[in-house]
């Protein structure tokens, strides 16, 4: 059993509690422990091996039980219980963009429906609309999201695909006959979605390269080999390459598997392999071409090539330019930590400061936040600040936008607070018009600082819900609103897209973490990629600057 194997049961298990309307705190322990787990640095059967299970965050008596069974013997018997009751095909049906546990729930009592494809049927012989409070434009909504599940089949995020990645990359390098090794393709260029890995090898010899594949522990099955180049596939049905190469040859193939088909048909036009031959590194074929280095998150052939013919390409932001992080929940809310570890785990990023951004009322099903428990935070973190040095906690909240615009606390509680981020977190199906509007108006209340995960995406889960980006724009600039970009794999919102416009707009931007689990925090990396792949500098970035410099600007 893996951390993943183990979170993944675990939110399964609450997911099947939430069906059944359960009690709402026996649900939150159960996620919060998938969390923690997912987000663990060590190894999960290594804690059980030494009985630590329960210094997990988050895992009680009753989770850590069902955890050591998992590890004992491979199954729990509380979760195959569950399963005897609900089928594991209706959970699948939670994948469906728009439809919740409420839904699923009357759809699977009422018609009988146990996965998708009978779910599919019966939105195609219009039966969804016939049951009690859902109709036309819930069938609809169904419809759409099946579509949009069946559109981005096969890709994976970003966020589980590095990481694998680089762990195959470093292991393939302790081969004795490699002598170089990168991941390159996609997921090189930070897309948030890819299809497979893939690695470049340097070797002047394939000997024993395919038996290294062969032996690492994640490899599933093998589909085909030739004498530089191995095919496969990861457990998770994750696909990889593995290109082998002659290492004169190295830079060359890292500049070429690494760009888009459209970037290197461009780079490349009436170039040859043998003409840039023996090349030590990307920089010196950049250079031979005539061109600026171009950094990988651009080779998407959107400009890059001709800003590099001008010298234009900027500087773009590099991880260790982040100085703080201004969304972050802690145990007051849906998060795993106090706020007290959450600092410390900041300190150890070389961050000078970092916003405590608990949810507020509205998200009751997260522990949001009450006036008077927002206070009584604000008095521990004014305790925490007395006895730290060269760090500052600042009082902040992830304030709901309700769907009239309207903010969760009173513009008297929100004037007291340091950072006031506000996100949607409800009524995602808002027409165009509305959607806008309602979020708009947020951004005109004075005390709003930043907007969180602004159109609302969940990758390969939701579509973002439609809005007039202009219009958003246009009042982010107008009333200095940042925009966020949400660094959690799962939403990297504002997309890369967007970001390069803000930058038109001389509107700045976040990088947060969205951090649940103080693990979480590391999850910047991903908000940085998308960041460079929008063309953002350092001086775009507010949470680059100095605590004085940041607070004067929402000030």
């Amino acid at each position: 059993m893996t951390n993943r194997d183990v979170a993944g049961i675990l939110a399964k298990i609450a997911d099947l509690l939430e069906i059944k309307e359960e009690n709402i705190y026996k649900i939150r322990a159960y996620r919060k422990a998938a969390n923690s787990i997912l987000n663990l640095d060590e190894n999960i059967v290594d804690l059980y091996r030494m009985d630590s299970i329960g210094s997990i965050p988050g895992v009680g008596e009753a989770v850590k039980t069902k955890i050591e069974e998992l590890i004992e013997k491979g199954s729990c018997e509380y979760y195959e219980k569950l399963l005897e009751e609900i089928p594991a095909g209706v959970l699948d049906m939670l994948s469906v963009p728009g439809i919740g546990h409420k839904t699923v729930k009357l759809i699977y009592e009422k018609l009988g429906i146990e996965n998708l494809t009978e779910l599919s049927k019966a939105v195609e012989e219009k039966k969804i609309r016939t049951l009690p409070g859902l109709g036309v434009k819930t069938e609809e909504k169904i419809r759409r999201g099946i579509e949009f599940l069946n559109k981005n089949a096969g890709q994976i995020l970003l966020g589980v695909a590095l990481p694998l990645a680089e762990e195959f990359k470093n292991y393939l390098l302790e081969a004795d006959a490699v002598q170089d090794a990168c991941v390159v393709g996609s997921i090189r260029r930070g897309k948030p979605l890819v299809r497979d890995i893939d690695v470049l090898v340097a070797s002047t010899t394939c000997e024993g390269i395919y038996e290294r594949v062969v032996a690492y522990r994640n490899v599933k099955t093998i589909t085909s080999k030739t004498s530089n180049h191995i095919k496969g596939q990861f457990s998770g049905n994750i696909d990889f390459e593995v290109m082998i190469v002659d290492p004169r040859d190295y830079a060359y193939f890292l500049v070429w598997t690494t760009g888009s088909r459209e970037h290197r048909e461009m780079l490349f036009k009436n170039i040859s392999k043998n003409d840039l031959r023996g090349c030590k590194n990307e920089a010196e074929i950049f250079r031979k071409l005539g061109l600026q280095y171009i950094p990988p998150e651009l080779r998407e052939n959107r400009g890059e090539i001709k800003a590099a013919y001008k010298h234009e390409i900027p500087k773009l932001l590099d991880l260790d330019d982040l100085r703080g992080d201004l969304h972050i929940h802690s145990d007051w809310s849906d998060g795993a930590h106090s706020i007290q570890d959450l600092a410390v785990a900041a300190r150890k990023l070389n961050y000078s400061y970092i916003a405590v951004t608990d949810h507020s009322k509205s998200l009751f099903i997260s522990g949001g936040l009450t006036e008077e428990r927002l206070l009584a935070q604000g008095e521990v973190i004014d305790h925490i600040n007395s006895v730290l040095k060269d760090f500052r906690i600042l009082k902040g909240i992830e304030v709901d936008i309700l769907k009239d615009g309207t903010l969760d606390f009173s513009d008297e509680i929100l004037e007291k607070l340091d950072i006031v981020v506000a996100s949607v977190h409800s009524s995602f199906n808002l027409d165009r018009e509305t959607q806008t509007q309602r979020i708009v108006k947020a951004m005109e209340n004075k005390h709003v600082d930043i907007v969180g995960h602004l159109t609302g995406r969940l990758l390969n889960r939701r579509s973002a819900y439609e809005l007039d980006i202009d219009k958003i724009l246009e009042t982010a600039a107008k009333n200095k609103v940042v925009l966020e970009i949400n660094s959690h794999p799962d939403r990297l919102d504002i997309d890369e897209f967007t970001a390069r416009r803000v930058k038109e707009y001389g509107i700045k931007v976040a990088i947060n973490s969205d951090a649940h689990h103080k693990g979480d925090l590391h999850f910047v990396k991903y908000g940085v990629l998308n960041a460079r792949r929008g063309w953002l500098e350092r001086e775009d970035v507010v949470n680059t600057w100095s605590l004085e410099e940041l607070l004067s600007y929402f000030e």
